[in-house]
């Protein structure tokens, strides 16, 4: 069955039918879309629908202009794959709409979520959420360590009370305070302290509630829950030292889930946490399940309206950047060449394997480190097509070198070199940290060498800087030959280059 894609703003009757389409999903609820209209933004809901009218998939898109920006909001993706109309209509929305900055965020989303390459200046990481499904007997999917947690609570006479009250939201604050301090004194990032404004709006909408672990009167431990029909979503919370000592985090935990399980609920999410962090497996020890998702930030809008942003941004949290943007820069590149038709071939180790990467491979790929992928996927959007090749060590991906044609070369600044159009460029060449010192790098670029004469190329480059004393070591063993260096300069306040080459 054909679909189209819709964005229509989001008035009672489409909220509703979004609402019903996603019972499960606070962030699709009525009480959702007018706290985020009390935050001044304005609300639209997107999706697509069948040719019989019927929305088959959506979220909530929330619209606020700024003085220089115009940003978009969406908390939860739908679950669409990377191929999907939605991708294109939404592009076209932000036409549009003139949207500047667009961010993209999986709160909530089931699993499924693929977001495509959609700007050059675009940030992307993958997070993980913990899912708890509310069936069978919750208490026999705790893990031991929580069942003692729990057991002692109850023991300690501790209650759980539901709220929107003022009081308890100064409560909440405080716990979420003490939760920060420990955090911060164990050397963690901590960005913010307490409740937000967007979190004292979701209590006023009844977008979400207080669940509250007590011992008399005081309050141990604080969650704010945004609720949807079947499901709840644990958005901020924080427990006291005293709290702490009494298991009184797990305590209330366990009990949300049961009474949102009572009132119907099936699914409970926890929220996300880093990989590995003693967050995270706190969350995974009630039984919940995790779930690896997408989320990117992208600037969409124009170059200058980009340097312009940047450079109140540097003024605001970095002086000595907006320094830079007003005085200028000046660096230095090498650069080297080889004649395809004279390169010696790469001979790989046995356990080596070379091999080009389709758009598929790179949306695949799984590494410890979630920037290395995301960023092949930021060159596949600006090149526009997959260059890449990578060399396996058995079967984990070692090195990825990119080779790009004359076409491509032009997307990929500074220029350094002026090559015609039987050149090509290998760039963006990365050797995964646990596998340097084997020497893949010379042997990666000597097999592109034979991959560039075999598409009819008869020179290639590679550019470096000279601090990069590994980078230069690999192309001279891989038999390039240094031709030359060009100086980069940055001009002051335009920030136009300006490249002083110096070839033989």
């Amino acid at each position: 069955m054909d679909v189209h894609f819709i964005a229509t703003p989001a008035r009672e009757t489409e909220v509703a039918e979004l609402s019903a389409l996603l019972p499960a999903n606070p962030f699709a609820t009525a009480g959702f879309f007018e706290a985020r209209r009390q935050a001044g933004y304005a609300a639209w809901v997107l999706g697509l629908k069948d040719d019989g009218g019927e929305l088959q998939c959506g979220c909530g898109a929330f619209l606020k202009a700024g003085k220089l920006n115009r940003t978009l909001e969406i908390r939860s993706l739908p679950a669409v794959g990377i191929d999907s109309s939605f991708w294109d209509g939404l592009r076209e929305f932000c036409r549009q709409q003139r949207v500047t900055h667009l961010e993209l965020g999986t709160f909530g989303s089931p699993p499924g979520v693929a977001i495509p390459p959609l700007a050059s200046r675009c940030t992307r990481t993958s997070r993980s959420e913990f899912i708890l499904h509310l069936t069978g007997d919750l208490s026999t999917k705790l893990s031991q360590n929580h069942k003692r947690r729990v057991k002692k609570a109850h023991k300690a006479g501790l209650a759980v009370r539901r709220t929107c009250s003022a009081e308890a939201v100064s409560a909440h604050q405080a716990v979420i305070k003490q939760s920060m301090d420990r955090r911060q004194s164990r050397g963690e990032d901590v960005r913010q302290i307490g409740l937000s404004p967007d979190d004292i709006t979701f209590l006023q909408c009844r977008a979400g509630e207080l669940f509250q672990a007590l011992r008399g009167d005081n309050v141990l431990s604080s969650a704010l829950v945004l609720r949807a029909p079947e499901g709840g979503y644990y958005h901020t919370a924080g427990t006291s030292a005293e709290g702490m000592a009494l298991g009184a985090s797990h305590f209330l935990v366990h009990n949300i889930a049961g009474q949102l399980r009572a009132e119907g609920a099936h699914i409970f999410n926890l929220g996300g946490a880093d990989e590995g962090s003693s967050l995270a497996q706190f969350k995974e020890w009630f039984g919940a399940s995790r779930v690896v998702l997408p989320s990117a930030t992208c600037y969409i809008g124009s170059t200058g309206r980009y340097v312009i942003s940047c450079a109140i941004a540097f003024f605001r949290s970095d002086r000595g950047a907006l320094r830079r943007l007003v005085s200028g820069r000046l660096s230095r590149m090498i650069v080297y060449t080889a004649d395809t038709g004279t390169a010696r071939p790469g001979e790989l180790q046995t356990d080596l394997v070379f091999r080009a990467l389709m758009p598929g491979d790179l949306l695949a790929l799984s590494v410890r480190d979630p920037s290395f992928r995301d960023r092949q996927l930021e060159r596949l959007g600006r090149f526009g097509a997959s260059h890449a090749y990578a060399v396996f060590a058995g079967r984990q991906i070692a090195h990825v070198s990119w080779l790009l044609p004359h076409t491509a070369m032009e997307k990929d600044p500074p220029r350094v070199f002026r090559a015609r159009a039987s050149d090509a460029e290998i760039t963006c060449c990365e050797t995964l940290p646990e596998f340097r010192g084997r020497g893949i790098y010379s042997v990666a670029i000597r097999n592109l060498l034979e991959v560039a004469r075999a598409q009819g190329i008869s020179r290639v480059f590679m550019k470096t800087t000279p601090d990069n004393k590994a980078s230069q070591s690999g192309i001279e063993k891989a038999g390039l030959q240094r031709v030359g260096s060009a100086i980069l300069i940055v001009l002051p306040v335009t920030q136009r280059l300006v490249i002083w080459r110096r070839f033989r």
